[in-house]
């Protein structure tokens, strides 16, 4: 009678799974196709509908004429409109206004484009589809870019990198307000700041505000709840001071921050100190993890808030004037913002195509876009930074 070492080999040898005695004794085994093509998950992208966007058909920019504002004062009769003073609104005047104009220009990117290339002998030999999934995730690279870039944009919009104090022209890592398009005329951006200023000497409280009073890193880096919720209150409240209108404004948070807001890890009773709670007018849901507004900001979650150190950005066309995205992000925890603040100029929209190219012997997929991000309105967005409140005691 044979043995089982005779019948089956040593250890591996003989299996009827085993390629040539290898010692995957599975290797010879249906592979079934499971009917699912892996692809990795869609990023959430949330700006499109919640900025400006106009569409030009022809043209490399597009122009947002900016008026300065009017005075008033009281009239005398018999005295010259044209030689008299304008007035401030409670004295003598009536006079001719001279109010200034500027412009804000948003100008026509590069073409942002995304391709691949399948060889017509890998679709012959594949047994699953790979157009789609392929062609899909080159419309995710460009979806998640224009989120990126006008989140950039949003933030340039509403604050400006802050100066050293050296003289030399170089940056900081901190964030000031955004510079008035015309001063004294119009508004500046506006900041709140995770640690309150040193002192009120040189401190902003037209523009600027703190969350937390003594610390550092509360809003992103290491959140806290409390931290969150007193900066969305600031944010409102400085809206409000500047004339916002109280519709369509948004919060852009990290997912950290999101959830820290809703189970707020620093107190043991988180129902009675959330902003759910229902009792004191809060709006969500601990079983859902959710939580819709607060101080009448509508609240969003991303992962494509600017971070870090952003420069030599390609977009602008040679030599030529082009929307800026480069900045210090470093500090960036938050954006709160109304959706009349920045704009999108459309020159083309995302487009997919595909050509044979029989000298290559396979299908070049293109899919590109022809877009441009700016500011437009300063006073409409609030940056919240995670370091301090400029101010010395």
């Amino acid at each position: 009678m044979a043995s089982t070492a005779q019948l089956f080999g040593s250890g591996y040898q003989g299996r009827v799974g085993s390629n040539n005695f290898n010692s995957d004794t599975t290797g010879l085994f249906l592979k079934k196709f499971a009917g699912e093509v892996m692809t990795v998950f869609d990023e959430k992208n949330i700006m499109k509908p919640l900025h400006t966007i106009r569409t030009i058909s022809k043209g490399k920019s597009a122009q947002f004429p900016v008026i300065g504002t009017a005075n008033a004062g009281y009239y005398t009769p018999g005295t010259d409109i044209l030689d008299n003073a304008v007035g401030g609104g409670t004295d003598a005047g009536g006079g001719i206004n001279n109010m200034k104009q500027t412009e804000v220009l948003i100008h026509i990117d590069k073409v942002l484009m995304s391709s691949t290339f399948i060889a017509s002998i890998d679709e012959l030999v594949s047994h699953f589809d790979v157009r789609s999934p392929y062609t899909h995730q080159l419309g995710e690279a460009l979806a998640n870019q224009f989120d990126k870039n006008v989140l950039k944009v949003a933030v340039k919009t509403g604050a400006k990198q802050g100066d050293d104090g050296q003289g030399d022209g170089n940056p900081d890592f901190g964030l000031l307000p955004a510079d008035a398009w015309i001063d004294g005329q119009t508004k500046k951006g506006s900041v709140v700041y995770s640690k309150a200023a040193a002192g009120s000497t040189g401190r902003d409280d037209e523009n600027t505000a703190n969350a937390t009073g003594g610390d550092i890193g509360k809003l992103r880096d290491n959140p806290a709840a409390d931290a969150i919720r007193n900066a969305l209150f600031k944010s409102a409240e400085l809206l409000d001071s500047k004339d916002v209108p109280k519709s369509d404004r948004y919060a852009i948070i990290t997912p950290k921050m999101y959830y820290e807001l809703i189970n707020n890890s620093t107190s043991s009773d988180v129902i009675s100190t959330s902003m759910i709670n229902k009792d004191i007018g809060g709006e969500g849901s601990i079983a859902a993890g959710t939580i819709v507004r607060v101080a009448g900001i509508t609240l969003l979650v991303s992962n494509h808030l600017p971070h870090g150190t952003i420069n030599n950005h390609a977009n602008a066309w040679g030599t030529a004037t082009g929307n800026n995205y480069d900045m210090i992000y470093n500090d960036v925890a938050g954006i709160v913002f109304q959706k009349g603040g920045f704009a999108t100029l459309k020159l083309q929209d995302l487009t997919m195509e595909s050509e044979y190219l029989i000298q290559r012997q396979g299908n070049l997929f293109v899919a590109k876009y022809s877009m441009g991000h700016g500011p437009l309105r300063p006073e409409s967005v609030v940056v919240w930074s995670d370091g301090q409140q400029v101010g010395t005691a």
